[in-house]
């Protein structure tokens, strides 16, 4: 049943950082104070994706009076069937009043301290996000179209020369220097973040066998074994994930698709086949211009799973009518029938060749991300995203 609409929740997303649930009362008080920046993203039960706040609530003229209560430009029903989903459980939870309290003229000095107040809240929902939250640049990989480049998304709000250093090289030493090394990427930073246990035997492996006298391209290789052994034992978690966390997924691994094939459809099949445990994408990983695009995927996966571990989303199986779109758009980007039988058949696909296959992935995945319906793309994404993170 579609919550009414005095108990939507909002998100607000700014220079990094996300703030909420919100009320609509605590929202409209916010903007009527005047704190809304022109820079702000906000998100609720029914968006697609983050939008920019002065699309959802225009600036009205001076002169006119403070609305009771405000309503965005777009429409403040849920949309039909879409289930309450919230951008981050990072964040602490604020219980909604029942109704919206009715906001009344105050004075300047009261108004002011209102002001205060506001900030004040602000400031205590922004440290609920420090502990377990230090990379925010995931924040805004939620931001931007299909059409945008996931690698601009994830950089936006954070240094992106992060993104840029090998995650599978530096493996000389004692675990304690390893773990200086590892620590300068993003991907291992979240690793030892969310799963600290496993981090720690990867550290006392990667010791060992360079104790051993085993070079970097062979610890690589089995680091990336065992990120693969670790993802598929936490798929259910990441296809849980919140929309907004899997549309990441799905956008860091078009982008790597779109950027594989330009090297090589070997690699992009070796990608798609066997993921960061082929030998073509280590080697990549550990020194190429790709790395950036695929730290990316990697750690947006991994994101992914902490988001479905903290609360797990049961989503909508895709319907008749969401396949017949998809499989119009494929018939308009060159699709045949019998294209649609082959890749529904994964013995037969495995079969067809590298360069058809890259090709079949990357549309199956640019015609899901290029719908405008958020509910249908979010069916779709889910399913499409199985064998990405279970793969």
């Amino acid at each position: 049943m579609t919550a009414p609409p005095s108990q939507t929740q909002w998100y607000l997303a700014r220079d990094g950082r996300q703030f909420g649930p919100l009320s609509d009362a605590e929202l409209a008080k916010f903007i009527d104070l005047g704190h809304l920046q022109p820079t702000d993203l906000l998100w609720r039960d029914g968006f697609a994706d983050w939008r920019p706040a002065m699309a959802v609530f225009p600036r009205k003229p001076a002169q006119q009076p403070a609305p009771a209560a405000r309503t965005p430009a777009t429409t403040n029903a849920p949309l039909a069937g879409q289930r309450r989903i919230a951008p981050s459980r990072e964040i602490r939870s604020v219980t909604a009043p029942a109704r919206a309290p009715e906001p009344r003229p105050a004075p300047a000095p009261r108004r002011r301290r209102a002001a205060l107040l506001t900030l004040v809240c602000l400031v205590a929902l922004a440290g609920a996000l420090v502990y377990g939250y230090s990379h925010r640049a995931r924040l805004w990989w939620l931001v931007g179209s299909a059409s945008s480049s996931a690698k601009t998304a994830a950089f936006q709000g954070h240094d992106g020369k992060d993104f840029e250093v090998p995650p599978l090289v530096g493996f000389t030493g004692s675990a304690e220097t390893i773990n200086a090394t590892l620590q300068a990427t993003p991907l291992w930073r979240i690793l030892k973040r969310d799963f600290p246990d496993w981090y720690a035997e990867r550290l006392k492996e990667a010791a060992a066998l360079a104790a051993q006298n085993k070079n970097d391209g062979a610890i690589g290789q089995q680091m990336a074994r065992a990120m693969v052994a670790l993802r598929r034992q936490n798929f259910n978690y990441a296809l849980a994930a919140s929309f907004p966390k899997l549309k990441a997924v799905a956008m860091t691994f078009y982008e790597n698709l779109v950027e594989l094939q330009k090297q090589s459809n070997d690699v992009c099949f070796e990608f798609i086949s066997q993921g960061e445990a082929s030998s073509a994408v280590v080697s990549l990983l550990q020194g190429s211009p790709h790395v950036a695009h695929l730290q990316a995927q990697l750690t947006a996966v991994f994101e992914a799973i902490a988001d479905g571990r903290n609360a797990a989303r049961v989503y909508p199986q895709p319907r008749k009518s969401d396949y017949d779109v998809l499989a119009n758009d494929l018939t308009q980007r060159g699709w045949t029938q019998a294209d649609m039988q082959l890749f529904s058949d994964e013995r037969a696909l495995a079969h067809a060749g590298a360069a058809k296959v890259c090709q079949m992935v990357h549309d199956w995945f640019a015609a899901q991300l290029a719908i405008k319906d958020g509910d249908m793309q979010l069916r779709l994404l889910v399913d499409s995203l199985k064998p990405v993170v279970a793969g």
